[in-house]
């Protein structure tokens, strides 16, 4: 296993636990921010450097070239590259579909008078996403059908 899985555990930690104690001794506004950060970065970092820890380990030697070849194995197989590209795309279709009536619904509201003046904010900012999601998924599909 690659020593930056180590390194980056460790900054995990660390971050979470800065986040944690500037939680713990301050009081204000984004605190629930911080405690989300620090849970965010504490639990996965454990846990990268748990995996470390016990992959390098001389009698999981083994198993664990056994698991980097089956990674490598699958993803250089051609049926699960087909099904990953069919599921982002399904994915990204969904995705639009879901911001398209979420525009939709939020302007209604907006309309309506149960949102306050900032919501027309949120429409826009809903509507530029969608734009821009569509424009780049035609890019990068133009530019992968051109490179190969």
């Amino acid at each position: 296993m690659k020593k930056s899985t180590l390194y980056t555990g460790l900054v995990y930690v660390l971050i979470g636990v800065i986040s944690l104690l500037i939680a713990i001794t301050t009081e204000f506004r984004l605190e629930g921010l911080l405690w989300g950060i620090a849970g965010a970065g504490i639990c996965p970092g454990f846990v990268m450097i748990r995996n470390y820890f016990y992959w390098t380990k001389p009698e999981h030697k083994n198993d664990y070239d056994n698991r980097l070849k089956n990674e490598e194995i699958n993803l250089k197989d051609e049926r699960k590259i087909m099904l990953r590209d069919k599921s982002g795309r399904m994915a990204y279709i969904a995705m639009l579909g879901l911001q398209c009536g979420l525009v939709l619904c939020f302007s209604i509201l907006s309309i309506l008078g149960y949102f306050n003046p900032f919501s027309k904010y949120a429409c826009v900012g809903l509507g530029l996403l969608v734009i821009i999601q569509y424009i780049l998924g035609v890019v990068v599909y133009r530019r992968l059908s051109k490179n190969m």
